[in-house]
């Protein structure tokens, strides 16, 4: 038997009943999405991985789960948002929000997944590097820590 060639899906057996199996479902693309930072929609260029991950404990029946820092990268304008955002945190205020990203199915499409980041706050923010030899884009990153990662419900219209 010969296995599958690059995205190519072979399709079951029609079922003896008759019955035709279902079509696959499409590939999800990852360049269209949006995140919601409370109300207030942000754009940005790019986010790191989800991640939830169990680590072993000194005490094996009582493993150690949590949640890897998410990176937010977007392009520098004179918006001061994040780094005001991040300075309520060094000045010791408790300013945890939450944080919405939405998948969509194509650019201003159907959102087709959402995530919500927990009670998120900045543990690190960085402006850009300069470099006089090149003319690239201005970037900020702010890095979140958050309580849960939770997968939303959502029902397609």
């Amino acid at each position: 038997m010969h296995g599958v060639r690059g995205c190519r899906h072979r399709r079951p057996a029609v079922a003896s009943t008759g019955v035709a199996s279902r079509e696959p479902e499409p590939l999800l693309r990852i360049s269209c999405f949006d995140v919601l930072i409370g109300t207030r929609e942000l754009g940005f260029a790019e986010i790191g991985r989800l991640i939830s991950e169990t680590g072993v404990s000194t005490h094996p029946d009582r493993p150690v789960h949590r949640f890897a820092t998410v990176v937010f990268k977007r392009a520098l304008t004179s918006s001061t948002e994040l780094y005001d955002w991040r300075r309520l945190i060094v000045e010791g205020k408790d300013d945890r929000r939450d944080v919405t990203i939405r998948q969509l199915s194509a650019p201003g499409g159907q959102i087709v997944n959402a995530w919500r980041l927990t009670r998120a706050w900045p543990c690190r923010w960085s402006g850009p590097g300069f470099n006089a030899m090149s003319n690239d884009i201005a970037y900020e990153e702010i890095e979140l820590i958050f309580d849960d990662i939770v997968w939303l419900e959502h029902k397609p219209k």
